[in-house]
């Protein structure tokens, strides 16, 4: 029974542990809008977005789960951002904001929200599907 305890509190501190830097990466990212002047390029990606509004503004809770099929092989990426920085309202306050520069998702930098598909908000909870593309200086 206490090797039972005790795999399963090693398991979640792997996992917390992996999750952490993630969340550090991202901190305080939120809804910018790429710079002026930014690049804005291909290949597209997709990705569901989930969030949880919380009380205030930095409460805000963010997960990002990426795909993409390559040689009909689906491949995923996960992002976790524990502080962002608003929640959206509907489809058009989501589009065209930005991760943290310097975010690489599958070997590109910088991914931004091109097109916003299926907007649901239950609650505290905001989840859409999102069109990457990648944008840099």
């Amino acid at each position: 029974m206490n090797f039972k305890r005790f795999y399963l509190l090693t398991g979640l501190l792997a996992i917390f542990t992996i999750l952490l830097p993630a969340s550090q990466a991202l901190a305080g990212a939120g809804v910018e809008p790429p710079p002026s002047g930014a690049i804005l390029e291909g290949p597209e990606i997709w990705g569901v977005v989930v969030m949880f509004c919380g009380p205030s503004a930095t409460d805000d809770i963010v997960t990002v789960r990426f795909k993409r099929v390559v040689d009909c092989n689906v491949e995923t990426e996960t992002l976790v951002d524990l502080n962002w920085a608003a929640c959206p309202t509907d489809e058009a306050s989501a589009a065209g904001h930005t991760l943290p520069e310097g975010t690489i998702v599958f070997g590109k930098a910088t991914p931004y929200i091109n097109k916003v598909k299926n907007f649901v908000r239950e609650g505290n909870v905001v989840s859409f599907d999102a069109q990457f593309k990648y944008w840099h200086r």
